[in-house]
């Protein structure tokens, strides 16, 4: 029934989610993995890890720097 409605598995949904927040994490604090793992509902930075590289294709310490760096101003 929810992966009728959601087009997703309760799972699937909630690990989107957890990607999500770590996401924001990243890119809007300087909190570290372990930190953001806990906060984003991940057990085990490890286990972020692994899915952030699964879903996303990168680390998330990459995803981090990337977002960061479209973030600062360029310098004219």
């Amino acid at each position: 029934m929810f992966q009728e409605r959601c087009g997703n598995t309760a799972i699937g949904y909630l690990l989107s989610h957890r990607l999500k927040v770590a996401c924001d994490l990243l890119t809007h604090t300087g909190m570290n993995l372990n930190e953001i793992a806990r906060a984003s509902g991940f057990e085990y930075d490890t286990y972020l890890i692994k899915q952030f590289k699964a879903k996303k294709g990168i680390s998330p310490t990459k995803y981090r720097n990337i977002t960061r760096s479209s973030l600062r101003p360029s310098s004219r």
